[in-house]
């Protein structure tokens, strides 16, 4: 079978390879424990912030005591005004600022809505995020805190005092672990980069060394698919060890369907080699290759909708963020890990991973029948 053929010829290669063996075994077992070794146990705790008291109140000192108790953020500095803290946050020292203007605790006493502020370091997302999320619970817990005091020195009603109370609840990464989020996130984003470029070189070395035709031989089809067969089938195994390592040893589970999770790491990795195929045997030279790969596969994490938003973005941002198999495959990632979606909820990504997978694969076998054709066919490496 033409299929087989092709994939023991593949392995036969890897084993007299050292340099290729390595590319999909030290390389990716290296990537796993380099990520897992930086964000073992990393949840962003007493992250600075600066206090800027300007009421001098009860309010205000008991504010600072909320902050003081929260583990996500620590009181680093407390400048005399909100010009003198500024300098702070533009030099790294803290990664937001809490404002208690003058009257705060005369606006609560009577009744209204006092503002305390808070300026996050959004050039810095997450850290100015998770720096104003801290400061944003203890402000939120402030009114609750001081009403009893309050309503006992000054004699005052306790429904006085009351105001409406916000919570905000984090769901499914209450811990806000960047093991937990970016872990996963890059596992699969340097993954299928690294499978991309080791699959280019498996393809061009056919068309380098002129063996295209013994590879090939009459049915280009199976032979395809078995040379690609073993670095698709080796890059799900070390994704499916990350995962092992994340929800079994790490303890994170996966809250959804653990099928449908490895259907489409299957699937990730199989469009990206098709996709990786179809380019080096369409401009024939390694090189060109490897950058081509680079560059489609390389900001793949960013145009995810992972980190940064694409919606609203302009029309050119969200076709490319579409045009990558990483964006649904990291939809379907969400779901099945983290959300505890259905399995039905990820049947879109699904079919969009298997367009992905098959169309470019279609391109390449076409492609790769132009390699049986009596024209040399050579790539540079």
């Amino acid at each position: 079978m033409a299929f087989a053929a092709a994939f023991r010829r593949e392995l036969a290669w890897l084993r007299g390879s050292p340099w290729d063996l390595g590319l999909m075994t030290i390389g990716p077992l290296a990537t796993l424990v380099v990520l897992g070794w930086m964000f073992v146990a990393s949840v962003a705790l007493q992250l600075p912030v600066a206090y800027v008291d300007q009421d001098h109140s009860t309010v205000s000192r008991q504010l600072l005591r909320n902050l003081e108790a929260s583990p996500r953020v620590e009181v680093a500095a407390r400048p005399d005004s909100l010009a003198a803290a500024w300098p702070l946050i533009r030099s790294g020292e803290v990664w937001a600022i809490v404002y208690a203007p003058e009257h705060t605790e005369r606006e609560i006493l009577a009744g209204r809505r006092a503002t305390v502020f808070v300026y996050e370091n959004a050039a810095f997302y997450s850290l100015g995020t998770l720096a104003s999320l801290g400061a944003s619970e203890a402000i939120g817990g402030l009114t609750a805190d001081l009403a009893p005091e309050l309503a006992k020195t000054r004699n005052l009603p306790l429904v006085r005092l009351s105001a409406p109370h916000i919570q905000s609840t984090v769901l499914f990464n209450r811990q806000l672990s960047y093991e937990w989020f970016l872990e996963a996130l890059l596992q699969p984003g340097v993954l299928h980069l690294m499978m991309s470029c080791v699959v280019v070189m498996a393809v061009g070395r056919e068309l380098r060394d002129g063996t295209a035709r013994e590879w090939l031989g009459d049915a280009p089809v199976s032979a395809l698919l078995g040379k690609l067969g073993p670095y698709v089938l080796a890059f799900t195994a070390w994704n499916l060890l990350g995962v092992g390592w994340l929800c079994g040893v790490r303890g994170w589970g996966v809250h959804g369907d653990m099928g449908v999770l490895i259907l489409g790491q299957f699937l990730l990795y199989a469009s990206y080699a098709a996709l990786a195929a179809m380019i080096v045997l369409l401009v024939r030279n390694i090189a060109t290759a490897l950058s081509a790969v680079a560059v489609y596969g390389g900001p793949a994490i960013t145009f995810s909708n992972a980190t940064l938003p694409t919606i609203d973005a302009p029309l050119f941002t969200q076709i490319w963020s579409h045009a990558l198999p990483f964006t649904a495959y990291i939809e379907l990632q969400m779901q099945q890990m983290f959300m505890g979606s259905p399995a039905s909820a990820s049947l879109p990504p699904l079919v969009a991973l298997a367009a992905f997978t098959v169309v470019p694969f279609a391109i390449a076998v076409l492609l790769a029948r132009r390699s049986l054709s009596p024209q040399p066919a050579t790539a540079a490496a």
